[in-house]
């Protein structure tokens, strides 16, 4: 493969494809030996010009009808425009004639994965491994782990990405997809382990310490995080992503004035995109710097105004500046950006609760819940406007049905107990908050931090202690 390359730098692609072109337009007929076909076809394909592809293999097949390298480009071909039928049986075809010859194999897997056939691409792939150069094999172990991962088998794709570091250990690309399956597998300790021995192997590798840090940022180890994006940086001060993760674990401790620094210190080595403009403006909002907050916000809208957040960042600081009539405006227009985003229409609800008008918010309500019954939060606000307005009895149906989609989500009964003392059922709502607290003792402090009326109740104040866990000496 890497022959090929050389050879396409050596014969000067750019004036072969000129030369195949000019005799296109003229209608000539001209020679070309198989190897100048085969480097103008990939050339083709490489650039995703199926026409001029076609063209090349139909003359191609014309003037070396018997070219094992040309047929199977053919079939890579036929596969690129669907007809996976005809490639498969194209590539028996000229099985029969070249018995274990890698790139027969290798297309197949590269066939059966066009098809979203994962196994059987695995399966071709596997074969090729016994047949490949060496210097094909990190290509080839790399295939076999994006098929693994179309298959949501993490650590099975982990095995092959490894064996694929063997041939590039400092590839940014084969360390990040290691980081990412660590990730999807549920294996984040595991990754820790495994880029530190990175690491101790070759201590000034920048991938390693980079994929170290995003690792510690995902068990929300923020400050390990910060420090391991700092090796990256006192390895190469250019290397952008670590100033961009920098700042969001800055952020995440809460460090917006520094995550505000950090942020701006990347413009140095990177052109600020929408998102960083974004992000920037949350960091403004947190520190109450509104003027720079709405800066930013517009900022990354000006530079991509299909991005939701900015419009809904837009909206917060609206609200929270008092003026919840143009902060709807703003959040509807998130919306209207992202019309299944659960936040933002929560965030809709509440605002327009905040202006009385609740029969709109209960559509928001109902449509979040409509679109996932699960998330742990539409339940809770919905049936919090009830009680707002002492519309006890429809909140209560409301935390019913939540617990029925939600059997694990103790605020529902915490919130259900609250809500049925209001009503004077007592005997009932201490069974809910009985239940609650002997599931999550914790949460209790959310019901008083909302409900301080349940203290007027000396029977729950008594279930608290009862529940209360024994201190540790």
């Amino acid at each position: 493969m890497n022959e090929e390359f050389q050879w396409n730098d050596d014969y000067h692609i750019d004036l072969l494809a000129d030369r195949f072109e000019k005799m296109i337009r003229k209608g000539d007929q001209e020679y070309f030996d198989s190897e100048e076909f085969e480097a103008l076809i990939d050339y083709y394909q490489n650039i995703f010009d199926n026409d001029k592809s076609r063209i090349a293999l139909e003359i191609a097949m014309q003037q070396h009808p018997s070219s094992l390298g040309l047929r199977i480009k053919l079939a890579r071909q036929l596969a690129s425009e669907g007809n996976y039928v005809r490639a498969l049986a194209l590539l028996d075809a000229i099985e029969k004639t070249e018995p274990n010859e890698a790139e027969i194999t290798m297309t197949r897997g590269s066939v059966f994965s066009m098809m979203n056939e994962s196994e059987k691409a695995i399966q071709e792939l596997k074969k090729a491994v016994l047949l490949v150069e060496e210097e094909e094999l990190e290509e080839l172990y790399t295939s076999i782990a994006f098929e693994f991962e179309k298959l949501e088998k993490y650590g099975q794709a982990l095995i092959y990405l490894k064996r694929a570091l063997v041939y590039s250990p400092d590839s940014d690309s084969l360390l990040y997809e290691i980081g990412m399956c660590f990730t999807m597998d549920h294996q984040l300790e595991e990754g820790i382990t495994f880029f530190l021995k990175q690491i101790d192997s070759d201590p000034y590798n920048c991938s390693a310490w980079y994929n170290l840090g995003l690792t510690y940022f995902q068990l929300e180890l923020f400050e390990k995080s910060i420090e391991a994006f700092g090796f990256v940086l006192s390895i190469d001060e250019t290397y952008s992503a670590a100033y961009q993760s920098m700042a969001h674990a800055y952020a995440s401790i809460e460090n917006y004035a520094r995550a505000i620094e950090v942020y701006f210190e990347s413009f140095e080595y990177e052109k600020p995109e929408a998102m960083t403009y974004y992000y920037l403006g949350e960091c403004y909002e947190k520190l109450n710097d509104y003027d720079n907050a709405l800066e930013y916000y517009n900022k990354s809208i000006d530079l991509d105004p299909q991005q939701s957040d900015p419009w809904a960042g837009i909206g917060a600081v609206y609200d929270e500046q008092g003026d919840t009539i143009k902060a709807l405006t703003y959040t509807l227009k998130a919306i209207g950006l992202d019309p299944s985003n659960i936040d933002l229409l929560l965030i809709a609800a509440d605002q327009l609760i905040k202006l009385k008008e609740f029969d709109k918010a209960e559509s928001y309500f109902i449509k979040a819940t409509d679109l996932d019954p699960k998330d742990p939060d539409v339940f809770v606000e919905h049936a919090n406007m009830h009680v707002l307005k002492e519309n006890y009895v429809e909140a209560l149906d409301i935390l019913r049905k939540g617990i029925i989609q939600q059997a694990d989500n103790y605020l529902l009964y915490y919130r259900l107990g609250a809500t049925l003392l209001f009503t004077n059922n007592v005997v009932e709502a201490l069974f809910f908050l009985d239940l609650a607290l002997k599931n999550d003792f914790e949460g209790h402090t959310d019901l008083l931090e909302y409900y301080p009326e349940i203290f007027n109740f000396p029977e729950v104040t008594e279930l608290i202690e009862e529940n209360r866990p024994p201190k540790l000496d």
